[in-house]
């Protein structure tokens, strides 16, 4: 299984896989900086891909365009996501979860490790 980074911050992308590899998630890791650069990812990678990790706020396609597009596709809506993202308003989690009903949790940067390992443990067994 591979997981999917989603994140325009390198720095961000550097962090969560350094997270990963800490606690011993040796999955292999695939990162887009955007979510053009992330549906490529996914149409050439999607049998494989077990698990997105999603920013919101990208340019020139943001998180919650590339998860409206990826909820369409069914093949693709099959595969859990988890944002992870500054947007922290009430408002943005209840549009997170209208437009994916089956978001798997909504992570708060800055987070705590703790917080988004529990979030991701049942995806990466």
């Amino acid at each position: 299984m591979k997981i999917l980074v989603v994140d325009d911050s390198a720095l961000d992308r550097k962090l969560l896989i350094r997270t990963f590899m800490k606690a011993e998630i040796s999955h292999e890791i695939l990162q887009a900086e955007d979510g053009e650069q992330a549906l490529e990812i996914l149409a050439n990678n999607y049998k494989d891909i077990g698990l997105i990790l999603l920013d919101w706020q990208m340019p020139k396609m943001s998180g919650i365009e590339l998860m409206t597009g990826i909820v369409h596709v069914p093949i693709l809506a099959e595969i859990p996501i988890i944002m992870v993202t500054a947007s922290g308003s009430e408002e943005n989690r209840k549009l997170a979860r209208e437009v994916n009903p089956k978001l798997a949790d909504y992570i708060i940067k800055p987070y705590k490790t703790e917080a988004l390992l529990a979030a991701v443990h049942p995806y990466v067994q």
